[in-house]
């Protein structure tokens, strides 16, 4: 191109501009700060023991959440969902300067909860599920043993992220391929039964979403327990995280819905919201 034409020297100009705004915008968007709020709540119900655990870490840019719903009954459920949580935390801070990717961190962990707890059960039985969330640079990255949930409020609309590991995932692949009828699977008797969670000698592989999740401004993540999916819907819940609240009082307000309905053997409920902000 020949710059010397006026012509040409004003398309080259203007290339320059367009260069100069495209680097601005690049470097200001990766420098653009993101803010996760924190919220949690959790109740006994109507249980002797609080078997869940929980727990967030945040270490620079990265933000862990974990929460653990025990089982096995008293100390023996609070004891396992305890000693999942800590042995994320503990792996968590042990390889945060490592920068290790998200998805070898849960796979590895949780495999390293399911050795530990086994090796402490002794004869005796318990277990714990396991939801797990990393947030980092923006990114949203999920782990689930068992069946509780985690769940993506966005615009409005919720969106479930992982599947309940329970026997009646598997009796659905089992009617679909035609190995029971329908009958024998809308009536089996354990097909609301866990089919993987720490602590099971036949821990399958921890359900990881395999890309990352690219958070916007304003979305909100939820971990809980079946305590609180079981008894508060879908749209009360929603309701709640729509108003102009912190993710501390939504959580509170929501646990405080599932103690007023006072449903009877109401379980051990317990809820995390992380709300992510772009700060520009």
């Amino acid at each position: 191109m020949n710059i010397h034409n006026p012509n040409n020297m004003l398309l080259f100009l203007i290339f320059l501009l367009l260069m100069g705004w495209l680097v601005r915008w690049l470097v200001l968007r990766r420098c653009r700060k993101t803010v996760i709020e924190i919220g949690n709540a959790q109740t006994i119900g109507d249980r002797k023991e609080q078997e869940d655990s929980f727990a967030t870490i945040v270490h620079e840019d990265r933000v862990l959440a974990v929460l653990a719903d025990g089982m096995g009954g008293y100390s023996y459920g609070k004891a396992a969902s305890n000693l999942a949580v800590d042995t994320f935390v503990r792996e968590f801070t042990r390889t945060a300067n490592r920068q290790q990717p998200p998805v070898a961190f849960f796979r590895n962990t949780a495999y390293l909860s399911n050795q530990k707890l086994l090796e402490k059960n002794k004869g005796t039985k318990s277990g714990t599920t396991l939801v797990a969330v990393i947030i980092a640079g923006g990114y949203l990255n999920w782990a689930s043993i068992g069946d509780s949930a985690i769940m993506l409020l966005r615009s409005g609309d919720f969106i479930h992220l992982n599947q309940k590991q329970i026997f009646q995932s598997l009796l659905e692949k089992r009617y679909l391929s035609g190995e029971i009828s329908r009958e024998e699977l809308l009536n089996h008797p354990k097909k609301k039964q866990l089919s993987n969670y720490i602590g099971y000698e036949g821990f399958r592989d921890i359900e990881i979403n395999r890309q990352s999740i690219k958070l916007r401004s304003g979305d909100k993540v939820v971990l809980c327990c079946d305590g609180v999916y079981n008894n508060v819907t879908e749209m009360e819940m929603e309701k709640i995280l729509s108003r102009n609240m912190s993710p501390n009082q939504a959580a509170e307000e929501i646990i405080s819905l599932v103690e007023q309905k006072n449903v009877a053997h109401q379980d051990n409920a317990t809820i995390i919201i992380l709300e992510n902000h772009h700060l520009d």
